[in-house]
């Protein structure tokens, strides 16, 4: 029974990070790079699915035009792109 209580609260931790994750990507990357990282006007190159280091790379120091930006939780953004496709 234990086991089964914390693989819930695993998943359960695991999901709102997630979710978190998606919540700070919607308000600080998609206008940019698009709801799905598809690319946009202002960043037409797609970023859906590109390896999480590279990305947490652009976050923390910018890349291109792109300005660095501060964010709480880069690794968890980064995890959410590398999921979209």
């Amino acid at each position: 029974m234990k086991r089964i209580v914390a693989a819930l609260f695993t998943v359960a931790v695991a999901t709102s990070a997630h979710a978190d994750a998606a919540a700070t990507y919607a308000s600080k990357c998609a206008a940019c790079h698009g709801k799905a990282g598809q690319g946009a006007k202002m960043a037409p190159k797609p970023i859906a699915g590109l390896p999480a280091d590279e990305v947490k790379k652009a976050i923390v120091e910018g890349k291109g035009k792109m300005k660095p930006v501060k964010i709480e939780d880069a690794d968890g953004v980064a995890a959410y792109v590398v999921g979209l496709k």
